[in-house]
């Protein structure tokens, strides 16, 4: 069964979004049949355009234009994928959300941050908000950043997206959601898959030790559950129990596994139904230290 046929990728054409394209053989892997590349134009500098000069608004749009069918043109030559562009002018997050539901796309791909990145940003607000709102699977990518001689560059991770994949798991329904698209993912190889469960330290230090060894007895067996039925399913797997901050330990665990990716679902069991997202989920999102695809709570598994 292949779920994820159809992904969406916005740019703003910076070299944090033009190095997304490495990401299409993984995506391919996944699933993928078809790209939609999309850029939107800001309304607020359309506005400022419009006042001055309409033949300005033109010529930006032709250019934008030219990026997108020039990216396209890449992704069908160099990887053989088919590829088309949606060019839109309107509120950035908005606009991604719409031409995700119009596009009846399966995956959403961004990255960390583009145009008016600034060091101490962590997560670009246009992630942050399709993060909270979006009601498919995202993806959230991560570049290693050096500079050379006096110039930033960007490198991907060694291994493929999915090689490693650590899926930290509080065993809500939101996190089994996610645990079942892991299982749908089997041909995209995935080499080892991490299970991983962190006693939450704000709860547990309050905890008698009798108490906390029946909670970590429990969640062990959880953790073997899960195991097993991936066992089942031919993946190879470990599991791991911790107590700590869980968005610290998550994003620690990714570096000490060497995690290619962290797969997580969007809420937990602690997450309000008034909240945009699970404030753990989130917390790793900001500080992601590894690619990060994240299962809305109400996905269902359909476009």
């Amino acid at each position: 069964m292949t779920i994820f046929r159809k992904v969406l990728l916005p740019t703003d054409f910076s070299r944090h979004a033009d190095k997304l394209l490495e990401f299409v053989p993984d995506l391919q892997l996944l699933g993928m049949k078809e790209l939609v590349l999309l850029h939107v134009i800001n309304p607020m500098k359309a506005a400022r355009w419009i006042t001055v000069d309409e033949g300005i608004v033109e010529k930006a749009r032709a250019e934008a234009a030219a990026s997108l069918d020039g990216a396209a043109r890449h992704v069908r030559h160099a990887f053989g994928a088919p590829a088309s562009t949606r060019l839109e002018i309107g509120v950035i997050y908005q606009e991604i959300l719409r031409v995700s539901r119009e596009e009846k796309a399966s995956l959403i791909l961004m990255g960390s941050h583009g145009h008016g990145y600034m060091k101490k940003a962590l997560l670009g607000s246009v992630t942050q908000n399709v993060l909270r709102l979006t009601k498919i699977p995202l993806v959230i990518e991560k570049f290693r950043s050096r500079v050379e001689n006096g110039e930033e560059r960007l490198d991907r991770l060694p291994q493929g997206m999915f090689s490693r994949v650590l899926f930290p798991t509080d065993f809500s329904e939101n996190s089994l959601r996610a645990f079942d698209a892991l299982c749908f993912m089997k041909d995209a190889g995935i080499g080892k898959v991490i299970i991983a469960h962190v006693q939450d330290a704000g709860r547990f230090e309050y905890f008698s030790p009798e108490r906390r060894e029946a909670y970590n007895r429990t969640d062990r067996e959880r953790l073997a559950r899960l195991k097993r039925k991936l066992d089942f399913q031919g993946f190879t797997g470990e599991t791991i129990l911790r107590e700590g901050w869980p968005f610290r330990e998550i994003n620690r665990l990714a570096l000490e596994t060497d995690a290619s990716l962290i797969l997580m679902g969007s809420h937990g069991r602690s997450a309000l139904k008034e909240a945009f997202t699970g404030t753990v989920t989130e917390s790793v999102a900001l500080h992601h230290v590894r690619p990060l695809m994240i299962i809305p709570r109400d996905w269902n598994g359909d476009a």
